[in-house]
């Protein structure tokens, strides 16, 4: 009888964490990896860009405000995958929505612009990037629903 690693369901997906899974609410959806420690580029970048504020956030003075704009530009260079809105039409095409609703150009900038503009939507893209089970081997690659 051969024995199982006890360990395996701890690991994620490579398919999944590569390719990415969608939130989907709507008339946005994003296409996010797992931000986690399996994810190197994330966990490098966030280190990096907390560098700074060493001192600010050993001592609690570093505000959720300026921590979620950092962590909005992490997401944007290593989690967020796509980011698609629904036009006229109703498609769906690569882009993102202005403070006027005009679709822009998808790009790190813009992204990290619309995750700071719209808080519940970022907080919801966290809890999909950073829930292992949807990422976990041998699950199913769903979309996820709000």
């Amino acid at each position: 009888m051969s024995k199982r690693n006890p360990y395996e369901k701890y690991h994620t997906d490579e398919t999944l964490t590569k390719e990415g899974i969608w939130y989907d609410d709507e008339d946005i959806r994003v296409k996010v990896t797992y931000a986690g420690t399996e994810n190197a580029r994330y966990d490098k970048m966030l280190k990096l860009k907390l560098k700074p504020f060493e001192t600010r956030i050993r001592n609690d003075n570093f505000s959720d405000e300026a921590f979620h704009k950092v962590l909005a530009e992490v997401y944007a260079a290593t989690v967020v995958l796509d980011f698609q809105v629904k036009n006229e039409e109703g498609n769906f095409v690569s882009g993102v929505y202005d403070a006027e609703g005009n679709i822009i150009e998808k790009n790190e900038a813009n992204v990290t612009m619309a995750l700071n503009m719209a808080q519940r939507l970022f907080s919801d893209v966290i809890k999909v990037a950073t829930n292992f089970n949807l990422f976990r081997k041998g699950q199913k690659d769903d979309d996820v629903k709000n």
